[in-house]
């Protein structure tokens, strides 16, 4: 009788716990039936977000480096055209030199192109910041388009020079210093210097010629140094001795010598081997990793630029003795997205789409890569203008990138961006179509995540809010795809206005996982940045 006596009250403690997981799923599955039928009424709970949608224009080019419009023809054109904000981002360099070995930083030849570096780097942001004042209709915003690195090919003595990777370009903004933007690491700037990590033989006898080089210089230039006052030889006779006054000479030589060696040693200060130089070929992220390192520890922004741009043409040079025309190609880059670790992000729209931001692609790569824990922070994706020379204003709508700020300011522009909180748009769909709201919500703890942010979900199934109308409704349709991860999992048609809830009941044995949305089967025209779920054990 005891035993039956526990026996049931085993059998009783189990119903209740059964009892209280049954109605737990009830009442999460009721929430989601409510909200399924009130989709349907078009009445929806209200976001918690209370963002702030922002039009944003990134990567316009002025005349400091070779666009058509000064900086404030540029802002004038940029506030008449119905943006909220503008992220102006001019070269920072343009100057590439070949040196002949073993004297490449004093026999060398430079040719330099309109620059912020060659305009004024403290006179470009001054005006940006004073533009930003005189037009309190748009947050306009400087940045640079950074050139870190170049290297060479071929010989102008065989007629055959190339000049490699000058293209890969990112951009740069959001720092709070002036100083911060004169001194990114880049080949005019200098990137860094070798230095020993404990074995000082092996450091010097990796790098010996490089040592050995200076070390001669050195000994030629105090040699010179010594010869330039230096006493006379001994007389020869009476004659001799009666025109000659003083007992030492100067030696005009001696003192040429010593210039040129002192001025090759100033060059080569600090003394140490360059990390990187543009005449030991192609050396894979590193030069543009130490660049994204720079930027991040200045608190900054930094984004790959045309990713999946190939460039290539022919240019005369009037080398010294050596005139002719040298090749000036750049290849695609999408694989430095993979390489490369701690950026904010990439360019998705015009050229980013192909390779890198497709389903299955290299971002989808990167992402995964975050959720596993490899990666330390999410890669974002931006629309890139590139408006340069176009006399037809209306292409400053032809790519944007919207963003959701809590505040219209830098300040906001900026958190922002580093949140991930934005989408993209090409082919002029942002003066067509809004997206009003992509969020996700856990129905058990009332939680929700909007784009860029990261939902804790408790109690699965997440649910999926996606709301997105037409500006000026008509016979206007468009696919919207929702992916998980890099999966297809539901496509939904907007024509006028989508307000849809869905339900994602597939198990998912991920402890992270993202969800994004593009538009366009055929042609993609809009991407969303994702959002994250973080399921809670």
């Amino acid at each position: 009788m005891i035993v039956n006596s526990k026996k049931s009250k085993l059998n009783r403690s189990f119903i209740i716990r059964q009892s209280v997981i049954i109605n737990r799923n009830i009442r999460r599955y009721l929430h989601i039936f409510v909200i399924v039928i009130l989709s349907h009424i078009t009445l929806y709970p209200q976001t918690n977000h209370n963002y702030i949608r922002l039009k944003t224009g990134i990567h316009f080019d002025s005349r400091v480096s070779g666009g058509q419009y000064s900086l404030s023809e540029l802002a004038a054109y940029i506030s008449r055209i119905g943006l909220d904000v503008a992220i102006i981002t001019d070269h920072d360099n343009m100057k590439v030199s070949y040196g002949v070995a073993p004297f490449q930083n004093f026999l060398r030849y430079s040719i330099e192109e309109n620059s912020i570096n060659s305009y004024g780097v403290e006179k470009y942001i001054d005006e940006i910041d004073q533009l930003d004042k005189f037009y309190p209709n748009i947050i306009i915003i400087p940045g640079v388009e950074a050139v870190p690195f170049y290297f060479w090919e071929g010989s102008p003595l065989s007629k055959n020079l190339s000049l490699r990777n000058w293209h890969t370009h990112l951009l740069v903004f959001g720092f709070n210093d002036v100083k911060a933007y004169k001194n990114l690491p880049s080949i005019p700037n200098g990137i860094r210097y070798k230095k020993p990590s404990g074995n000082i033989p092996k450091y010097i006898g990796e790098n010996f010629m490089h040592f050995a080089f200076i070390i001669i210089i050195f000994l030629l230039f105090l040699i010179s140094f010594f010869l330039i006052i230096r006493r006379r030889p001994p007389p020869r006779d009476i004659a001799h001795i009666r025109r000659k006054r003083g007992k030492h000479r100067f030696s005009w030589k001696s003192f040429i010598f010593a210039i040129i060696f002192g001025f090759i040693l100033k060059l080569e200060y600090p003394y140490l081997p360059p990390l990187y130089d543009q005449y030991h070929g192609d050396p894979g992220v590193g030069p543009f990793q130490e660049l994204i390192d720079y930027v991040n520890k200045n608190d900054g922004m930094i984004y790959w630029a045309h990713p999946e741009v190939n460039n290539s043409e022919l240019r005369p040079v009037n080398i010294p003795l050596l005139s002719q025309t040298i090749s000036i190609s750049t290849e695609a880059y999408p694989h430095l997205i993979a390489e490369a670790s701690n950026y904010t992000g990439f360019a998705i729209f015009w050229e980013g789409m192909k390779v890198i931001g497709k389903p299955r692609g290299l971002w989808d790569l990167v992402l995964m890569e975050y959720c596993q824990g490899i990666r330390q922070k999410p890669v974002w994706s931006i629309g890139e203008l590139d408006f340069e020379e176009s006399n037809n204003l209306n292409l400053i709508s032809e790519t944007n990138t919207f963003i959701f700020v809590k505040e219209k300011s830098r300040a906001g522009v900026y958190e922002a961006l580093k949140a991930g909180r934005s989408y993209s748009t090409r082919s002029f769909l942002g003066d067509k179509l809004v997206l009003e709201d992509f969020s996700i919500y856990d129905m058990y703890t009332k939680n929700s995540a909007f784009i860029g942010e990261t939902l804790n979900l408790v109690s699965p199934p997440p649910v999926i809010h996606i709301r997105i109308k037409w500006i000026k409704p008509g016979n206007h349709q468009e696919t919207v795809l929702l992916y998980r991860n890099t999966e297809l999992i539901k496509k939904f048609v907007v024509s006028d206005l989508l307000d849809k809830w869905y339900v994602d009941k597939e198990p998912i044995s991920d402890k992270m996982y993202y969800y994004r949305i593009l538009v366009g089967e055929k042609w993609c025209t809009l991407a969303t940045n994702p959002i994250f779920i973080r399921k809670q054990e």
